[in-house]
């Protein structure tokens, strides 16, 4: 399991000041009406668990749009939260 946080190329990210690292296992923040990026000032995460779930969050729609193009089968986060269980 594992999450990836994407910045913009500008952006100073100092990894020791870090209060709360991002993390998937048990993170229930990702089962929510609207899901949101862990880190403030990333523009993109890509969280994966051992290849049975990818989630792509993502502030550019563009890239959330580019990814669900090309991997059809993959679904919205906000409509599977919305998806009875």
């Amino acid at each position: 399991m594992g999450s990836f946080s994407a910045f913009n190329k500008n952006e100073h990210i100092d990894l020791d000041m870090l209060k709360e690292e991002p993390y998937a296992d048990g993170n229930p923040n990702f089962w929510v009406e609207k899901p949101t990026i862990q880190h403030p000032k990333a523009i993109t995460e890509l969280v994966l668990w051992d290849s049975s779930l990818v989630l792509l969050l993502s502030k550019d729609e563009e890239i959330s749009t580019n990814f669900r193009s090309k991997f059809k089968e993959f679904k919205d986060l906000d409509m599977y939260n919305k998806e009875p269980f």
